[in-house]
């Protein structure tokens, strides 16, 4: 009697080649009892309680991992290295004040770990919850807070069961590590924020870059002056990533989806200029929405500047 093969399929499946290893290997799980001092780490934050239109963002970090997957691990120069993913967040999907307050202190316990955390969502929303943590775990800190968004998202809010997408950075203010002349906003577009918002803003010292701004000076020119004048004061710098800054051209899977904005090659450069920033302690990637995303576009992009933060943090 002939022998029966443990794997009828061997030797027919697709076999990946060794010499060119894809992104997604690079995300290693976490090992209980490690330490993650100094140490990148991923957390999914699948939650899109505060999107006023086109859910779907709680999606996103899924599909943001398996983009990975069209990449490689060299960038050009030297193969990044190993990242410690730690899965995603349990969140209750209909309960947002619970939801922003495990935001918070998932937050607070990586930051008071050591970790430099890369966070991927989600409702932009969540960034306030974020650096909410961030400074319960650092109260003493000077933070400059860098953000590419279309948005200001400063919109008031009464109480935790209000907080949207359009109120994070407001929440940010709030805190005693923030203030408004350590805020640069990178990428607003016209006919997307009012009036009373922007002059809002402007009374609170914010740097505030248009996307005619990064069109006519170049992406990197205005991320060096932008990190410049929030940075000379601050102890650390925080990186906060809405999609929805890249045109629909190059991401249409975002929650606000709006033409006139970034494009894919501008999102790269002013995202590796600040990443370079050896003061960056933390970043997030925010409002990748797979449902609508035409051939993962979106998603593709989104998976290519988490890399260019790797990249940039050596």
């Amino acid at each position: 009697m002939e022998n029966t093969p443990n794997d009828p399929l061997e030797g027919l499946r697709p076999v990946a080649d060794p010499r060119d290893p894809r992104a997604s290997s690079l995300l290693r799980p976490f090992s209980p009892g490690a330490s993650l001092q100094d140490r990148t780490v991923v957390l999914g934050l699948p939650y899109d309680g505060g999107i006023p239109s086109r859910p779907g963002a709680r999606f996103g970090p899924k599909a943001l991992r398996e983009a990975l997957a069209s990449y490689g691990t060299f960038d050009g120069q030297r193969d990044l290295g190993d990242v410690v993913d730690m899965g995603d967040l349990a969140l209750a999907p209909m309960n947002g004040a619970m939801a922003h307050v495990r935001i918070e202190e998932a937050a607070r316990n990586l930051f008071g770990s050591g970790a430099r955390p890369l966070f991927i969502g989600g409702d932009n929303g969540i960034t306030g919850s974020l650096l909410r943590g961030l400074a319960a775990a650092r109260p003493g800190l000077r933070l400059a807070l860098v953000t590419i968004d279309a948005h200001l998202d400063v919109r008031e809010y009464d109480d935790a069961a209000s907080l949207s997408s359009g109120t994070p950075y407001r929440r940010a203010l709030e805190t005693g590590i923030l203030t408004g002349a350590r805020t640069a906003m990178i990428g607003l577009r016209r006919f997307a924020n009012s009036r009373y918002y922007l002059s809002w803003a402007r009374e609170q010292g914010i740097h505030l870059y248009t996307v005619e701004d990064v069109a006519e000076r170049g992406a990197v020119s205005v991320a060096r002056e932008a990190l410049a004048r929030v940075s000379a004061q601050a102890d650390a710098v925080y990186l906060s990533v809405d999609l929805d800054a890249a045109d629909a051209s190059v991401a249409p899977g975002v929650s606000a989806v709006g033409v006139g904005g970034l494009s894919a090659r501008e999102m790269i450069d002013v995202v590796r200029t600040v990443s370079a920033e050896p003061k960056l302690m933390g970043a997030d990637l925010m409002e990748l929405s797979p449902l609508y995303d035409e051939n993962a576009r979106t998603a593709k992009l989104a998976a290519r500047l988490l890399l260019e933060v790797l990249s940039a943090r050596g």
